[in-house]
């Protein structure tokens, strides 16, 4: 076989792996004697079939010790999420190129002024160059893409407008400019001075905590779909943690941030139960003179509720259309309690990340249930820049 019908037949071998795992886990059951044997057999065969394209790959460059040399640091410098987490689980030594990404994430660690608990900690730099040497071998450089990058495209606060600060070091005062001091003065009147005036936000690295259970059968997967999954199960980990705890009551603490739909004691959300309430809310951000551009976000049940609510006895429109609140961009999230619905200039809201994303690895507390966990510590903030910028209440 050429090496074409070689990465065709491990394509074909790993995709059945992929569907025993799969199977397991929909029936919750380990695999029969007879679906071990398959899978086992698969593996020897993967093992095997690469051994046939390492053979092509050296006959392929014996003669280009330059091209050689290349291909072999190259393939060094791919960093494997899963492959890391695996060699820990199992008391292996990390390759060179995951002992470099996490020296780097333990830089920014130290950058921020925080401390690390993980042996895995991830770079969240948009782009963290990565060096990798090897002993004879010269330093190669490579761009790592911050894990990072997904939440921001996925938190339905970022797609709203918040202002999303990362990288940030120690406790961080966020300027909030006051409206200009204009007045009116006699013809030879000295002008006041017009400067407008500028008050702080103080944002602190607070610690966000959670773990995602990994079965040790997917950790021996090698594919670049398997990757993608866990890193995927680790950012929405973090970010339904991040986007509940913001889009929450809680009163906030030193380890937790406020949630935007927490009152002042006493006081409970305004109730919308007409289209002249929603109407009476967007007027109260307008009375705070608010000049960014506004957006709705609201909880799913908020949402079937503002679909079923007319605007007015002579109108047959609905207030929420076509993804919009009166033509205002709306959106929806599970992570908002109830009913509840924020409107505003979320670009008021500042959501702060501090260092990188901590992994502890435990092969322990689930060894019974043939799973692994990873424990994921991250350090975020988030508070409302200026008051009145966003308005909250809850649909009757």
């Amino acid at each position: 076989m050429n090496s074409l019908q070689i990465k065709d037949k491990k394509a074909e071998l790993k995709k059945r792996a992929l569907e025993l795992i799969d199977t397991c886990k929909t029936e919750i059951r380990d695999f029969t004697s007879a679906e071990a044997d398959e899978y086992n057999s698969i593996k020897v065969q993967i093992e095997e079939l690469n051994d046939e394209l390492r053979k092509i790959d050296e006959s392929l460059n014996a003669d280009n010790k330059t091209n050689k040399s290349f291909n072999k640091n190259n393939t060094n410098m791919e960093f494997r999420l899963i492959k890391a987490i695996n060699d820990i689980a199992n008391n292996r030594n990390l390759d060179e190129t995951a002992s470099a990404v996490i020296e780097k994430g333990a830089e920014e660690m130290r950058k921020a002024g925080l401390s690390s608990e993980g042996q895995i900690l991830l770079p969240t730099e948009q782009r963290a160059v990565i060096s990798v040497a090897t002993e004879g071998e010269d330093v190669v450089e490579t761009e790592l893409t911050s894990i990072l990058e997904p939440l921001r495209a996925k938190n339905v606060l970022v797609n709203a407008g918040a202002t999303f600060l990362t990288g940030l070091v120690g406790d961080v005062q966020v300027p909030v400019m006051a409206g200009s001091n204009v007045t009116w003065e006699g013809e030879t009147d000295a002008a006041k001075d017009g400067a407008g005036s500028f008050s702080n936000v103080k944002l602190s690295p607070k610690r966000l905590t959670c773990y995602v259970d990994v079965s040790k059968q997917f950790l021996v997967q090698d594919s670049l779909d398997a990757e993608n999954l866990i890193k995927r199960d680790i950012v929405n980990a973090i970010n339904s943690k991040l986007e509940s705890t913001i889009l929450g009551s809680a009163a906030g603490s030193a380890t937790q941030p406020k949630g935007i739909f927490n009152v002042a004691s006493g006081d409970s959300l305004k109730s919308i139960a007409n289209y002249g309430d929603i109407c009476n809310l967007e007027a109260d951000v307008e009375d705070a003179n608010v000049n960014g551009e506004c957006k709705y976000v609201m909880s799913n049940k908020a949402k079937a509720a503002l679909r079923g609510m007319i605007k007015g006895t002579n109108n047959t429109g609905m207030v929420y259309e076509h993804n919009a609140v009166d033509g205002t961009e709306a959106f929806n999230t599970s992570n908002v309690e109830g009913k509840n619905i924020a409107f505003g200039d979320f670009s008021n809201l500042a959501i702060g990340q501090w260092g990188s994303i901590d992994l502890v690895v435990d092969p322990f507390s689930q060894a019974v249930n043939g799973k692994v966990r990873l424990v994921v510590n991250a350090y975020f903030d988030a508070k409302v820049l200026r008051d009145g910028a966003i308005a909250v209440g809850t649909v009757a």
